[in-house]
C-alpha cells in the first residue's frame, strides 16, 4: 500500500470512504466481508452525492481506491484464505464515462463573464479573470505567489510552480505562462494587495496548510450561476476547455497548447529540450 496522501481533499475523501464502509459493514472481521457488502458500499457512495443521480462513476472508483488496497493488504498481512470482496465490483454506468462533461464558453459567454469581473472589480473576480485568459487550474490560480507574477518582463507572465501552499498535479503543471487580456489585468491588480499571496482572500486559516482549492471553486461557481454566467455543464473548469478549443481555433501546435495549459505530456520526446519560449508561446496567445 502507497504512503497515505497528506493533502487535506484526499484525506478527506480516504475518512469519508471508510465511514462510509463503516456504516454498511459495522465492526466485524476481515474474513466476514462479502461481496454483498461492497455492492452496499457502491450504493450507498452513490446516494451520498449531491445531484438527483448521486455520485457518478468516477467518484465511486475513487471512493473505491480508498478501501480496497487495505483491504488487500491486510488479507495478505494476516495470511487470510480469501479474496477481497471489493476487486471487480460492479460501478453502475461505468461504461457511460462522466455523465455531465463540462462544456466551453462561447466567445460572448466568455467576454460576458469577463465584463462581469471587471464590473465587480474584487479579488475572486480577478481570479477568474485570470482563469479566462491563461487557462490554468484553478488551484494553480489561487495559490499564485507575488513572487510568481512576472510583470517587468518583456513577454509578462506568471510562473506555476509547486510550494508549500500548494502542490501541482502533474510535472507538466510547471510552467510559464504569458499574461494577456483580462489574466494582465487581475495580475496587476493582485500585486496591490498585502500579503504574499496575489489573491489573499483565498489564504487558508492556518499559514503553513494548503489554499483549499475546492472551497473556492465552490464560492466562484455559485457567483457564475448566481448572475446567470453559465449554462448547464459550464463551471470554473470550462475555462481550460475554452482555452484548450481558443488554441485550436488559432492552430496552435499541440506542444504549443500543451505548455500553455499544462497538459501532460504525450511521450517520452515531449519531455526533451527547453519547450518552447514565451514569446512564441504569447504568439499565439495573442490571437485569441
Amino acid at each position: 500500500m502507497g504512503k497515505l496522501s497528506k493533502e487535506p481533499k484526499q484525506i478527506q475523501q480516504f475518512e469519508r470512504a471508510w465511514n462510509i464502509l463503516m456504516s454498511v459493514t459495522g465492526d466485524i472481521t476481515l474474513d466476514n466481508l462479502r461481496r454483498d457488502h461492497a455492492n452496499r458500499f457502491v450504493k450507498a457512495v452513490i446516494s451520498r452525492g449531491k445531484g438527483p443521480d448521486g455520485n457518478g462513476p468516477a467518484t465511486v472508483e475513487r471512493y473505491l481506491k480508498q478501501v480496497s488496497p487495505v483491504i488487500t493488504t491486510a488479507i495478505r498481512e494476516f495470511e487470510l484464505p480469501i479474496t477481497n470482496p471489493f476487486i471487480g465490483v460492479t460501478i453502475p454506468n461505468k461504461s457511460e464515462g462522466q455523465r455531465k462533461p463540462r462544456a466551453s464558453f462561447s466567445t460572448a459567454e466568455l467576454r460576458a463573464i469577463q465584463e462581469a469581473c471587471r464590473g465587480k472589480n474584487d479579488q475572486r473576480r480577478w481570479a477568474i479573470a485570470m482563469l479566462s485568459d491563461t487557462g490554468a487550474r484553478l488551484a494553480e490560480v489561487v495559490g499564485l505567489r507575488k513572487s510568481d507574477v512576472v510583470l517587468d518582463d518583456p513577454v509578462p507572465h506568471i510562473v506555476i510552480t509547486g510550494h508549500p501552499q500548494r502542490r501541482l498535479k502533474t510535472p507538466a503543471s510547471k510552467r510559464k505562462v504569458p499574461l494577456i487580456g483580462e489574466a494582465l489585468w487581475a495580475a496587476q491588480q493582485g500585486m496591490q494587495t498585502a500579503g504574499d499571496l496575489l489573491f489573499p482572500d483565498f489564504a487558508p486559516r492556518q499559514p503553513d496548510s494548503p489554499v483549499n482549492a475546492a472551497s473556492a471553486s465552490a464560492a466562484l461557481n455559485k457567483w457564475l450561476k448566481d448572475n446567470k454566467l453559465v449554462r448547464e455543464g459550464q463551471t470554473i473548469h470550462s475555462f481550460r476547455h475554452t482555452m484548450r478549443d481558443r488554441l485550436r481555433h488559432v492552430e496552435a501546435p499541440k506542444e504549443v497548447a500543451d505548455a500553455i495549459g499544462g497538459w501532460a505530456r504525450q511521450s517520452v520526446g515531449d519531455g526533451y529540450g527547453d519547450g518552447y519560449e514565451l514569446a512564441k508561446l504569447k504568439e499565439y496567445m495573442d490571437k485569441l
